[in-house]
């Protein structure tokens, strides 16, 4: 069986959530405005064969058990077969990327007429800023399940030639009533606990309610589609269990196929202290233990494993097209492949685009790839820019992944700290306002208030971080326009520009 190789299109939008939700906001709706034959032709040239697009079953299929949901279920499952169709004459697969049964408004019609399926309550931001109530269609209602393996049915008969379902079940948007409650780990990796208030969910165990989902959401494909393959992802299993999460794992069904982060879960000193690898990360090769322990369960169910990966950025630094720690990428792409693994989902809803990262890492899969990195670099080198000085090259890429060893590293800084946009932050000679800088990846009001950024660290251990990794990182630039001179190609103009402006965004935090 072919690897199986899962990208998705930087100009693919991430549906909203919005509380005056409309068709044209969510992403299959949408798909074949994104997913032209161009695009879909530049995605396989690039080693990818299959693509993945955000779904909310509860919009693309309409059953009997709910009839309140579902009323543009038709032309969803129009849009996705013409995109299903001409992707495979590039031979690609489409995935649905899903959270079963996400849940909806509080004020949604369901709930008044269906009042026995309200199950835990969230509250949620929307995309208009304001905080809104969602609740969930309880699973533990039979009328519920019944309705998960329909709708399941339905997709499968509705859109036969989708490549299969990709679910998440833990934390992201509410979905299940156990999903955003649990076990939830601060910055210094300590878990607090979050009660759940659903009287049926709350004497249940959260990982049988996960198992479930995927054995309900299974069945219903299986009663209609027997290639499918239908992938279950791991993302926050650890709110429930003790990773690697054994028991959620040998209680899937035998024909899923696990999907475990590549990285979380590892340990790194960073600053002379131990951290906790909580997220995507370039800068940390992986694959952590909690990984490989999962890949271990995984083998003796004689079930299929894959890895979710970030390989064009992360959160590390996500407003670059790509973070070139190609050091790193090697080490994933050979691990992934010496482990016998059924494939990867290498994107997330940034950093989708193609950049010498995605070449790299497409290339360090091939069967001849040797154990010498070094040399591996610098063939790699030699292969995406003809012409260069590739042991300046290769070397300016070890020099990126030396600096991002001080990058400080903790779940509060990725997502409220300020790297992703220092370069545009305001720094008028002024008071301080005391108002938050924002979430780090979206286009929250900036203010100059992040010590919420900070928790896991001192103010002067990020100071000499950045210190550190903008000294480190500007003589890896230094290297790499050595080793691009003259070299007439828009792949090194591209990387020499990438390379710089990840310089100027860590030094700009650096000095803010």
């Amino acid at each position: 069986m072919d690897m199986l190789k899962i990208w998705r299109s930087s100009k693919s939008r991430f549906g909203k959530f919005t509380v005056n939700p409309v068709p044209e906001g969510e992403e299959t709706w949408n798909v074949n405005k994104v997913y032209t034959d161009a695009e879909l032709a530049k995605i396989a040239d690039s080693g990818f064969n299959a693509v993945w697009i955000h779904g909310l079953l509860h919009s693309i299929v309409k059953t009997d058990d709910f009839p309140e949901l579902g009323e543009y279920a038709a032309e969803h499952q129009q849009r996705l077969n013409e995109l299903t169709e001409r992707a495979a004459k590039y031979g690609i697969k489409v995935f649905i990327y899903m959270q079963p049964p996400r849940a909806l408004l509080t004020t949604h019609p369901i709930f008044k007429n269906h009042p026995e399926i309200a199950g835990q309550i969230e509250s949620l931001q929307g995309c208009e800023g304001d905080m809104v109530n969602v609740q969930a269609l309880c699973t533990s209602h039979e009328s519920v399940k019944k309705y998960l393996k329909n709708a399941a049915a339905k997709l499968a008969e509705k859109v036969p030639d989708l490549g299969g379902i990709i679910m998440i079940t833990a934390s992201e948007y509410p979905a299940h009533c156990w999903s955003r409650r649990g076990r939830m780990m601060d910055a210094n990796g300590h878990y607090q606990i979050n009660p759940i208030a659903c009287p049926r969910c709350k004497d249940r165990k959260p990982g049988e309610v996960v198992n479930e989902v995927i054995q309900l959401m299974r069945d219903g494909i299986r009663s209609v589609n027997q290639d499918w393959k239908i992938i279950a992802w791991n993302w926050s299993w650890a709110m429930y269990e003790d990773a690697p999460c054994e028991n959620i794992i040998r209680n899937l069904p035998s024909d899923v196929i696990l999907m475990a982060d590549f990285e979380r879960g590892g340990k790194r000193t960073i600053l002379g202290k131990e951290r906790i690898m909580d997220e995507y990360s370039l800068g940390y090769a992986g694959p952590s233990k909690q990984f490989r322990d999962s890949s271990e369960i995984a083998r003796l169910c004689n079930r299929q494993m894959m890895a979710k990966l970030q390989i064009g950025t992360t959160h590390e630094l996500a407003t670059v097209p790509n973070l070139p720690i190609i050091g790193n990428i090697y080490r994933k792409a050979v691990n992934v492949r010496k482990m016998g693994l059924a494939g990867f989902m290498g994107t997330w809803n940034f950093g989708n685009m193609i950049t010498a990262n995605t070449a790299a890492l497409n290339h360090f899969l091939e069967e001849n790839i040797s154990d010498d990195q070094a040399l591996e670099l610098r063939k790699f080198a030699e292969k995406y820019f003809p012409g260069c000085h590739a042991g300046n090259i290769a070397e300016a890429w070890d020099k990126f992944a030396e600096a991002m060893d001080f990058y400080p590293f903790s779940i509060p800084y990725l997502y409220v700290g300020p790297t992703n946009y220092a370069c545009i932050l305001p720094m008028e000679p002024a008071p301080l306002t005391g108002k938050s800088s924002g979430r780090s990846w979206l286009m929250d009001e900036r203010g100059d208030d992040i010590s919420n950024a900070i928790a896991g660290y001192t103010i002067d251990e990020i100071i000499e971080g950045f210190n550190c990794l903008t000294k480190i990182w500007g003589t890896g630039v230094e290297l790499l326009a050595e080793g691009l001179a003259n070299v007439p190609s828009a792949h090194a103009e591209e990387e020499l520009d990438n390379a710089r402006v990840c310089y100027h965004l860590f030094k700009s935090t650096e000095n803010f």
